[in-house]
């Protein structure tokens, strides 16, 4: 008899608890999917486990037909809604634009504060390049 792998262990687990709970179905607890996903596969001792928890979560990240919800439980994504699943990554490239956008600004500050800011420090760099000048001229009419 073949070995099962850890993540076709933990789609049969969630497999038989969807089957058995079916609406009222929840999602498991990342520990309690270990613990059942352990027992599956005849591993009794908890320290064999822990060993293989990092390794097992990452499998489950990769792994296609698992999805991670709110608070670190999981389901399978055929038991799932589309859009209780997808993230449409343009939302999240438009929050990290204005997240941007709003620490350039700084605090309280908005785009015609800065634009005054730029245009008042241009002058002071005019007026202190005119005052600079002024001096050299007003050095060599010493000499």
């Amino acid at each position: 008899m073949p070995i099962k792998s850890l993540v076709n262990a933990a789609y049969d687990v969630l497999t038989q608890e969807y089957a058995t709970r079916g609406s009222s179905f929840e999602p498991v607890r990342f520990s309690d999917l270990l613990l059942k996903v352990g027992e599956e596969l005849g591993m009794d001792d908890q320290a064999q486990l822990l060993d293989i928890a990092s390794r097992f979560y990452t499998d489950l990240t990769l792994d296609g037909r698992f999805v991670i919800k709110e608070n670190n439980t999981w389901v399978l994504r055929e038991h799932e809604l589309y859009e209780n699943i997808h993230i449409d990554m343009n939302d999240v490239y438009l929050e990290d634009e204005v997240e941007d956008e709003e620490e350039k600004l700084g605090d309280g500050e908005d785009e015609d504060d800065e634009e005054k800011r730029f245009k008042e420090s241009d002058k002071e760099e005019e007026l202190g390049e005119e005052t600079e000048e002024e001096r050299i001229l007003s050095t060599d009419d010493d000499e």
